[in-house]
């Protein structure tokens, strides 16, 4: 659990860069803990990694001492509680639509008196030797992460109360599936679609709370940063492409 030293650059308005693995590889997720990123986020909505391949990655990070964030497939207490404890750094709940669903989210990642979690003893023997489970349960409480995805048109109208709610620390923009929701298809660059990226930053930065982008490139992510936006998201598979066709490139035209 090292959730707590993102919060803490979030807090101070730094950008966090996360780098997205949609597939089991614990030897990636040392590759990139060798980079000064800031956290690696396992998908376990949209790859095909698992429970105990996510947990095997977890293990991996921490030996690199990186965060490691999972985006749980479902958003309900069960799911959420069985990706914290194989000892995640914090969860990204999908589509997330108002408030209640973010307060479950928020419920289901926290300890008592914060939430409802449920206590597992694995992780707690593997804890700093001496600890109390009272101190366990707040370090896991400070050191959690809930992150909510903005996906969904239809949660603009309860903008306001989801970035209100306590426990919360960011709202990521989904911007393909909101384009989706939009009628916009495929478009996420569309100006209407980037009208309610900028309300959804603005309400954020109104509430106290970071916003994040996926970025495909060095120079989407600088503009995002510039916008306002906290959490910069790049997938492993636009990094290890565009590297390789700027080491093509380069090469080549050498």
């Amino acid at each position: 659990m090292l959730g707590s030293r993102i919060r803490k650059k979030l807090r101070s308005g730094q950008p966090v860069l996360n780098v997205g693995v949609t597939f089991h590889s614990p030897l990636v997720v040392e590759w990139l803990g060798l980079s000064d990123i800031d956290t690696v986020y396992l998908d376990a909505e949209h790859g095909s990694i698992n429970e105990s391949q996510c947990e095997e990655m977890v293990r991996a990070a921490f030996l690199v001492d990186k965060p490691a964030l999972v985006r749980v497939p479902h958003n309900d207490p069960h799911t959420i509680l069985r990706y914290l404890d194989i000892g995640t750094s914090g969860i990204i709940a999908p589509h997330v639509a108002n408030a209640e669903q973010v307060r479950q989210a928020v419920d289901a990642a926290k300890y008592a008196p914060m939430g409802h979690r449920s206590f597992g003893p694995a992780r707690f023997f593997s804890r700093r030797p001496g600890q109390s489970v009272q101190d366990y349960i707040r370090q896991a409480n400070e050191e959690t992460l809930v992150i909510g995805l903005f996906e969904d048109i239809a949660a603009l109208e309860h903008l306001d109360e989801m970035t209100q709610t306590p426990g919360l620390d960011a709202l990521v923009i989904g911007t393909s599936d909101l384009s989706f929701s939009m009628g916009y298809t495929g478009q996420s660059g569309h100006p209407e679609v980037q009208k309610v990226v900028d309300k959804v930053i603005a309400a954020c930065h109104k509430a106290g709370i970071a916003t994040g982008l996926p970025a495909s490139s060095v120079e989407q992510a600088r503009d995002h940063i510039a916008r306002g936006a906290q959490i910069i998201s790049l997938s492993f598979a636009n990094l290890v492409i565009e590297s390789a066709q700027q080491f093509v490139t380069a090469v080549r035209s050498g």
